[in-house]
């Protein structure tokens, strides 16, 4: 063995010792540790060749990590071996070092290694192999080209110094696990504060639909009850315009409060296609205020039986997608949305023009907390749910790279059965009903008590819940319309004090409220028995109401 050291045998192996535990003790870093380990032991032993295997995960192979000296023939040979197989697989197999004095003359050696080590002229070879623990991390090997066989000094060393690296390894992948934890534990933290935030904003979305969907309700009753009123052409084509735009506001808000609130899963059958345009309505000034077309390719589809607000979730994580995809990477772009009927189910894509998706990224899109969004952008969580949801729904969701340049997420859908209900309330011959409105607002309780008139039923209001009570002991009636949110008395104490005292109109009752989908809603519905009319609601809904409330026993 060549040594660049006069001192004698003990003090040059103890040298090298002391350099390769240098070397590797400087790095918790594990591909650190392997360069350092191998440059210490090549410069200080002189030996021309030497290579590090490290042990797969399933224990099935050992791939090369690191290497001095290896030839481009001599590394392809050596990338991947079998474990318990040739000369390497053999010493880590065994978990004994092993050492071979003409390397091409052995019968162990790999016959597609035979011609490459005879054309190197590699002759002695020692593989030790690297354990930690009682565990076998992998190997290390040296070769050289010169007949001198290892010695037994030589070996010890060798073996010596594959427990310092491999302890140092065993560090490095500790630490690297710890490192990994933390980082986990950070994300963690990080959709903890997300969720506390999302949280906060469905609390303010709440108490924004209340104190919107009523300005909103009593603008959109006012309005169709003047176009039911002899007005010109032209008038009532203003007035529908009105009417149109307070509708599109009313259905933003609930928008926004679906996407901000935590709902319990309520499948209906619903049209893809709305959904679709309630995202991109709500998304509209942001993709316009970036420059981004959108395009929008809708065909006729059949329902699916799926959650209205899942199914919002999915295309707003898709269109957001899209768009910081162009606008990161270019000034301005074209979104398309599309949707395509199937034999039993429906298609909906979403393309951008944007600089599309790297290949390695395409296997791990929907990958939870996977993003190449900056750190404070994105959360790696909208793909990896999106494509929860649409599973859950029996339906597939994929993304490729467009032909034309950017990318295309896609999903199906299938139409879905609904579980087997009563049939719809018939349609009966009209009853008039006697109602009592029971809301705070005077704009609205005005309206609904305009809208139950020009329908033909009797109508009455009270401003709160013990105005309503009073009223009942007074008067009889065959239905109750009460707001859910009221100061003084609730919707749901309302409700109670007339189960309280037996009243049969505790039976009788539909409630109203800016948020459809609330838990406090659905939870006192199921409880109640009762029906619900959303805000902002329209003559139509209010004559569904009706019918439904007439179909009921008495």
């Amino acid at each position: 063995m060549t040594s660049r050291s006069t001192e004698g045998p003990v003090g040059r192996h103890l040298a090298i010792l002391r350099t390769v535990a240098a070397a590797v003790s400087r790095s918790l870093d594990f591909e650190e540790v392997l360069e350092k380990s191998l440059a210490a032991l090549t410069e200080v032993t002189g030996h021309e060749l030497a290579s590090f295997h490290l042990l797969t995960p399933d224990g099935h192979s050992l791939i090369l990590r690191g290497h001095r000296g290896l030839s481009p023939r001599l590394r392809d040979v050596n990338l991947t071996l079998p474990f318990g197989e040739g000369l390497i697989g053999h010493a880590a197999a065994q978990g004994r070092t092993l050492v071979v004095e003409n390397v091409q003359v052995s019968p162990d050696l790999l016959p597609a290694a035979r011609p490459v080590v005879e054309a190197e002229g590699i002759r002695g070879f020692v593989c030790v192999p690297i354990r930690a623990r009682d565990r076998i991390l992998g190997t290390l090997s040296l070769g050289r080209q010169t007949p001198d066989p290892f010695s037994d000094e030589e070996v010890t060393l060798l073996e010596a110094a594959a427990d310092q690296i491999g302890l140092a390894l065993d560090n490095a992948r500790l630490y690297s696990e710890l490192r990994r934890q933390l980082e986990e534990l950070r994300r963690t933290q990080a959709e903890l504060i997300h969720a506390e935030k999302l949280s906060a904003v469905g609390e303010l979305a709440a108490g924004v639909a209340h104190e919107i969907n009523n300005p909103l309700t009593t603008i959109l009753g006012e309005i169709q009850l003047l176009l039911l009123s002899n007005l010109g052409k032209e008038l009532k084509e203003h007035f529908q315009a009105i009417s149109d735009e307070t509708v599109r506001a009313a259905r933003i808000v609930q928008s926004l409060l679906l996407f901000a609130g935590r709902y319990p899963p309520q499948r209906t059958l619903c049209a893809v296609t709305d959904q679709l345009q309630r995202v991109l309505d709500l998304k509209g000034y942001q993709l316009r205020t970036d420059d981004i077309r959108v395009v929008t390719e809708f065909e006729p589809a059949s329902q699916v039986w799926a959650d209205e607000n899942q199914l919002q979730q999915v295309f707003l994580n898709l269109v957001q997608n899209a768009h910081q995809a162009m606008k990161e990477t270019q000034d301005r772009g074209t979104l398309i949305a599309r949707v395509r009927p199937l034999e039993a189910g429906v298609r909906v894509e979403v393309l951008d023009d944007g600089p599309g998706i790297s290949p390695e990224h395409l296997p791990r899109l929907f990958d939870p907390f996977f993003t190449t969004k900056p750190p404070g952008v994105g959360t790696g969580l909208g793909l990896s749910v999106s494509y929860r949801i649409v599973t859950e729904h029996g339906g597939r969701l994929w993304a490729e790279n467009r032909p034309e340049g950017g990318a295309a997420f896609i999903l199906e859908l299938p139409v879905g059965v609904p579980p087997a209900e009563p049939g719809a309330a018939p349609t009966l011959p009209h009853k008039a009903l006697k109602v009592l409105v029971v809301e705070d607002e005077a704009g609205v309780a005005g309206v609904l008590r305009g809208l139950l008139r020009r329908l033909g039923h009797e109508a009455e209001v009270a401003r709160d819940g013990r105005a309503a009570l009073a009223r009942v002991e007074k008067a009889s009636f065959d239905l109750l319309i009460v707001d859910l949110k009221m100061p003084g008395m609730s919707g749901r104490q309302l409700w109670e004090a007339l189960r309280e005292c037996r009243s049969p109109l505790a039976h009788r009752m539909a409630f109203m409220s800016g948020n459809a989908r609330s838990p406090e809603l659905l939870e006192l519905v199921k409880e109640a028995g009762a029906l619900t009319l959303p805000k902002p609601f329209t003559l139509d809904d209010v004559s569904a109401l009706l019918r439904h409330a007439a179909s009921r026993p008495t």
